[in-house]
């Protein structure tokens, strides 16, 4: 039995696998720089960071959204698990491994409590990515041996990436970042990176973060938030216009000239006015001063509605929809109940995305545990590794009944 594809034919072999790789992840990598991922080249690379950074600074409802989010992941407790429970080898290691990160008790070997370090780690959420460097040191445990710890997941700012290098275009093999502050800083192998990446597809590094789909939405609320400003403005200090009564100008016998002056004049005083360089305004039986749209009115309520709808799709970007449910016309108490339960679902995932790249065998931008237990106990079966879990925001399926 042959199977065939584009003229190929390929011998259908149950048997055994097949090693060979035919396919490739479909990433574009050029020079070190991911393309044909982000469709607007001004949201890709340094230039999405300085977007993101600036919506975080600057929206309300963006830094609240996320720190809604942030926090709720900040709560959660962690502990080392042992692979195997039972297994003399496995609970040394989880004991090794709380010890060096600072839970179950003990007071840790890192100079930055691991929560801490979260801080910075989390924000590859709303970004997309973060990588961190790990910064090793030699101590003695709780037991009087020497061994290497984890001193810190040292933060690299995603403004200070340059290039991510890839050798095959597959796997990532390190990163250089720019000059910042006159230090050319050496490239960063992979095998001293934690890397998190949120919706990472194929060899797409840098992921998608939950900023991304916000962005049109924060663009148009703040052209409408300045539009909605501008039309205050020009209703608290309306627009003067220049009248000229030509009857009687004409009754009076004042001349073309002497009209053309008294308009030259209205102008400069109105230019003034407007720029609050003069308070007042004076007028003669010829030229006076009127309002431009004086009967139209001020009405905000269309911008206003255009930026609530626009803080609702930032907070359903964020599964913090619920916190809107006080102002919009819905007030359905298990509605909330179950947008928070999906938000607690998601933040769940999110947590569970750091304790996978911290937890396993040594391997690129993830493994860290692993590292630290071949240097330290050598070879040692990955089945009696110890697993990073997280509680505290784990569904009640009791207090969930009682409800």
């Amino acid at each position: 039995m042959t199977m065939k594809s584009a003229g190929a034919e390929f011998p259908y072999q149950p048997q055994k696998p097949t090693y060979r790789q035919y396919g490739i992840s479909g990433t574009s990598i050029m020079g070190g720089y991911i393309s044909g991922k982000e469709q607007n080249n001004a949201l890709s690379g340094r230039a999405w960071t300085r977007e993101a950074e600036d919506m975080l600074a600057t929206d309300p409802i963006v830094r609240r959204s996320w720190s809604l989010v942030k926090q709720t992941l900040l709560s959660a407790k962690w502990e080392f698990k042992a692979g195997i429970d039972g297994d003399q080898t496995s609970e040394e290691l989880a004991r090794f491994a709380n010890e060096a990160f600072g839970f179950a008790g003990y007071p840790g070997m890192m100079d930055t409590s691991f929560e801490d370090q979260l801080n910075y780690l989390l924000e590859f959420i709303p970004h997309g990515w973060r990588y961190a460097e790990e910064i090793y040191c030699m101590e003695k445990d709780s037991l009087g041996q020497e061994k290497v710890f984890l001193k810190r997941f040292a933060d690299r700012e995603p403004s200070s990436h340059q290039q991510w290098l890839s050798i095959d275009g597959q796997n990532l093999d390190g990163v250089i970042q720019i000059m910042v502050g006159g230090v050319v800083p050496d490239p960063i192998p992979a095998s001293k990176l934690l890397l998190l990446t949120l919706n990472r597809t194929g060899s797409n590094f840098e992921g998608i973060g939950l900023l991304r789909p916000c962005w049109w939405w924060w663009k148009e609320k703040q052209r409408s938030a300045t539009l909605m400003a501008i039309g205050l403005e020009k209703w608290a200090v309306p627009t003067p216009k220049v009248v000229v009564d030509r009857e009687v100008a004409e009754r009076l016998g004042v001349s073309d000239g002497d009209i053309s002056a008294m308009i030259s004049e209205a102008e400069a005083q109105a230019q003034a006015y407007i720029s609050q360089e003069q308070s007042y305004l004076v007028e003669n039986t010829v030229v006076k001063f009127d309002t431009y749209g004086k009967d139209s009115g001020f009405n905000a309520q269309g911008a206003l509605q255009v930026i609530q709808e626009c803080d609702n799709q930032i907070s359903q970007a964020f599964m913090a929809q619920f916190m809107n449910l006080g102002i919009s016309d819905t007030g359905s108490r298990s509605v909330g109940e179950v947008h928070l339960s999906v938000f607690r679902r998601a933040c769940i995932n999110f947590l569970d995305l750091v304790a996978s790249a911290i937890s396993g065998q040594d391997r690129r931008c993830g493994g860290t545990i692993g590292r630290l237990i071949s240097w330290n106990y050598g070879q040692i079966e990955t089945t009696k590794y110890p697993k990073l879990v997280h509680t505290g925001l784990d569904t009640d399926a009791l207090a969930d009944a009682l409800i």
